[in-house]
């Protein structure tokens, strides 16, 4: 029923204007780049290479962040694990990395195991392509999050294969809940970064990308506009002359590599210091070797933490000096998280089942032919509980027996909940809304107010989304086509007053730049009501003055150019007339002023699809330890020429 009720949650998450009392660092000199000293954070910072909140160097932390790209498999997990879990940061806990997954050999079971580790899952697209759509790029959240149960609002981060980085791109990422994207080289010197020592710090993309992407691996513009979108740039390592040698993966003696730049990076403006890698390189014991000799070079000096991105982001945020920030740290100690679903009710420690699988409920191996008497197969080892041992033949019995000591009750499958009789037919009585976005009102970050905007879209109406911004809140849902819109049904957690509803083709305002369909609703709490609308587009946006509580939203209409037919029908609802009355909110004013003719024409966005590998929960198909391993080493040896030869092409234009 999970995969059946979010078939299709693509949210585009629209922050408003944040302000607070946090000092402002100067943005970059950029031509065309003009990021406002209102822009604060938390939720939107100018592309800077001062350091957040105007804090001095040595009361900076100096951020390392370890990060690794594509699959997580039995080969390419240990070869992390085995350098973090040797090196701790001063708090005493193991130090983590930023994992970039890709679904294709990845291992769901180890997904679990890295993030049970306080490491952070981020994203790289289903099937490892160029120039990813948005089925690849949000296929992959929702794979991490329903087959591996990674929490959504966890799920915060993108990088593009092969750096292959475009705005379409990051306009898909800004609205569908992401919080940050990592795939912009940025070399020096620059506008953005004057020098080795004084490099830019991730920033957010409300007021453009300011970054020299002519000298990378794809296009940006000072005019994307991506409120609360971060981008934590990939900084270019180079030598003492200043030569891009490569962005990820570097050739020679990697330990001098990043020595050079983490000294560079301790002695300047302590941005943080980018150790981007693959897997299937660091299987070479000599690289491995040179890592640690890294990682504990760095570790050696004062206030240096290994983060993840998400972490780093999050001092940004709301920027600390050191010796707090080891506080606070400390405070949070090394427990795991407990925000992971497990089928089983608790974390399993995964076992390599060779010869089975290892099953979710019972957390354990179910060998092959186990407790199938009349064939060969496998049995579990009563000390590791691998599929190891394998059965015998019994001359007594005339069959295949377990031998002592890994013999053992079958494992159950806990019974199937009855089917219901249309599954896409939700408590609320009507078919599930398709929707290709979402915006709702708050200070949150994209991720938090995704997994928000969801509650009300997952057809079940005793879940409700809010917001409660004192000066107003809206809600957007943004459909697959453009629709000829006949009526829209809600449910409210709590009494509206004074609701307004906006339809047509613009996200200018978060929706409410377009016409006006109905206004001045008064809206009754725990009741589907109908309000009548005639409008047309693909954005629809429910705006109030006060607090806004919404548990449903169903819109009927057909696609503009159609012939009417009629819509599947939902459950009765009251028809809501629309009422006039006095406006005295200050929101109720701006949306009064909304005429009917501030609609921009907006293209016709692609229906999503919905990923099926994986979806349904069960063990990926794998391939063989020797070719997955050829297999990632293949991808990560095109990945990084396709790579290289962009930082070749973009030394010519430094």
């Amino acid at each position: 029923m999970l995969r059946d009720r979010f078939a299709a949650p693509w949210a585009a998450l629209l922050l408003l204007a944040s302000t607070c009392l946090l000092a402002s660092a100067a943005p970059v000199e950029v031509p065309g780049y003009n990021c406002p000293s209102t822009c604060k954070p938390p939720n939107c910072k100018c592309a800077s290479h001062d350091i957040p909140g105007k804090l001095a160097p040595a009361d900076t932390p100096q951020f390392v962040v370890l990060t690794n790209d594509d699959a997580i498999t039995v080969t390419t997990m240990p070869v992390i694990l085995d350098i973090t879990s040797k090196a701790y940061n001063p708090q005493g806990c193991e130090v983590p990395a930023t994992w970039f997954v890709s679904q294709n050999y990845t291992d769901y079971h180890l997904v679990q195991e890295v993030y049970m580790k306080n490491h952070e899952i981020a994203t790289h697209t289903l099937y490892h392509v160029p120039d990813p759509d948005l089925f690849q790029i949000v296929g992959m959240k929702l794979w991490l999050n329903q087959t591996a149960h990674v929490p959504l609002e966890k799920i915060r981060g993108f990088r593009a294969p092969f750096l292959m980085h475009n705005p379409e791109q990051r306009k898909i990422l800004q609205q569908n809940g992401f919080t940050y994207d990592s795939s912009i080289p940025e070399p020096f010197p620059t506008a953005t970064s004057p020098d080795g020592s004084d490099r830019l710090w991730p920033y957010t993309m409300d007021y453009g990308v300011p970054q020299r992407c002519d000298l990378g691996t794809g296009p940006c513009s000072v005019n994307e506009t991506l409120p609360g979108l971060w981008e934590f740039p990939m900084w270019d390592v180079q030598n003492d002359e200043g030569v891009v040698l490569t962005n990820m993966d570097p050739q020679g003696d990697l330990y001098e590599a990043y020595k050079r730049e983490f000294d560079r990076n301790y002695n300047g403006n302590r941005a943080p210091v980018g150790v981007y890698i693959h897997a299937a390189w660091l299987m070479d014991p000599t690289r491995a070797a040179a890592m640690s000799q890294f990682i504990n070079y760095a570790l050696g000096f004062e206030n240096v933490w290994f983060a993840t991105m998400s972490e780093v982001i999050d001092w940004i945020k709301d920027p600390v000096p050191a010796d707090k920030y080891a506080a606070q740290r400390k405070a949070q100690g090394c427990d795991p998280p407990t925000d992971m679903w497990f089928p089983s009710g608790h974390y399993c420690q995964g076992i390599q089942c060779v010869n089975g699988n290892f099953s979710d409920t019972a957390c354990k191996c179910v060998c092959i032919a186990e407790f199938i008497p009349n064939q060969p197969g496998w049995c579990a080892d009563a000390t590791t509980g691998a599929c190891t041992v394998a059965k015998v033949w019994s001359s007594a019995t005339s069959d295949f027996q377990c031998p002592d000591g890994a013999q053992r009750d079958p494992v159950t499958s806990p019974s199937p909940s009855p089917a219901t009789e249309d599954p896409s037919v939700a408590n609320c009585g009507h078919p599930l809304q398709d929707f290709v976005g979402l915006g709702i009102s708050g200070t949150q970050d994209n991720s938090a107010l995704y997994s928000q905007a969801l509650r009300a879209m997952d057809g079940l109406c005793d879940t409700c989304a809010s917001a409660t911004d004192p000066t107003g809140n809206y809600f957007t849902v943004v459909l697959p086509k453009q629709l000829s819109i006949t009526s829209i049904q809600l449910t409210m957690g709590e009494n509206t007053t004074g609701a307004f509803i906006f339809v047509g083709d613009s996200s200018d305002n978060n929706g409410m730049s377009n016409p006006v369909c109905a206004k001045n609703l008064n809206l009754p709490a725990n009741q589907a009501v109908s309000v009548e609308c005639s409008g047309v587009g693909t954005y629809v946006t429910l705006a109030t003055p006060k607090n806004l509580t919404i548990c449903d939203i169903y819109v009927q209409g057909y696609e503009t150019g159609a012939t009417p037919s009629p819509s599947p029908s939902p459950s009765p609802a009251t028809p809501l007339p629309t009422t006039e009355g006095a406006v005295t909110n200050p929101l109720l004013d701006q949306l009064l002023s909304t005429t009917s003719d501030n609609s921009e024409s907006g293209a016709v966005q692609q229906e999503p699809q919905y990923p099926a590998a994986g979806a349904d929960g069960t063990m990926p198909v794998q391939d063989s330890t020797a070719e997955i391993t050829q297999q990632m080493v293949s991808q990560y040896e095109q990945e990084i020429a396709v790579i290289n030869q962009q930082a070749q092409h973009g030394k010519k234009g430094l």
